[in-house]
């Protein structure tokens, strides 16, 4: 049973992605794509990657997803498509997408690389969230949490001076704009 969940979630998976790769309406290819990423979680919480398979919801849905529609619905007025290619430029995408795809599959069959089939369950997961939050929060040699506060404290840093800046310039522009206005009336 286990395995006719993993092929139908990868066929699921393969339907999205046909559809993200032809499909000419921008809006419905990132939210084919959006699916592709979910379907990716599903995996990773079958595989017991609790915290890549959150990363991946974080991330890529939560963040890059959006900041693609943003960019789609800012930049367009109405519905974005796109030309239908022409058969040479099919050909030419498939070819280039299989040199990369078939040189990867050599080096990992020369390299003795063995993959899990389906229903096999992994001896241990070295992304759970208990091993990431062991390994994340050892304060000894082999751990990250000081690296872990520096970078927050760095984001903070960076999230305040963003917003100075900001600030900043409004209050600039606000005060160009009066004086622009103040001008204008005095002539």
């Amino acid at each position: 049973m286990r395995d006719v969940l993993f092929y139908l979630l990868c066929a699921v998976m393969l339907g999205f992605a046909v559809i993200a790769v032809t499909s000419r309406n921008l809006f419905r290819a990132v939210l084919a794509f959006a699916g592709v990423i979910l379907g990716t979680v599903i995996l990773f919480f079958a595989l017991g990657a609790e915290m890549t398979a959150l990363a991946q919801i974080l991330v890529y849905i939560g963040g890059v997803m959006i900041f693609v529609l943003y960019a789609v619905f800012l930049t367009s007025g109405e519905e974005v498509g796109m030309p239908k290619p022409s058969v040479a430029k099919i050909i030419f995408a498939l070819i280039v997408a299989a040199i990369p795809l078939s040189l990867i599959a050599g080096l990992a069959l020369r390299a003795g690389c063995t993959f899990p089939v389906a229903g096999e369950a992994l001896q241990s997961p070295i992304a759970s969230l208990e091993s990431i939050g062991l390994r994340l929060l050892n304060p000894g040699a082999d751990g990250f949490l000081v690296p872990f506060e520096l970078i927050s404290v760095l984001l903070l840093a960076a999230m305040v001076g963003a917003i100075a800046i900001a600030t900043r310039e409004k209050e600039a522009e606000t005060a160009d704009g009066i004086l622009t206005e103040k001008q204008e009336d005095a002539s």
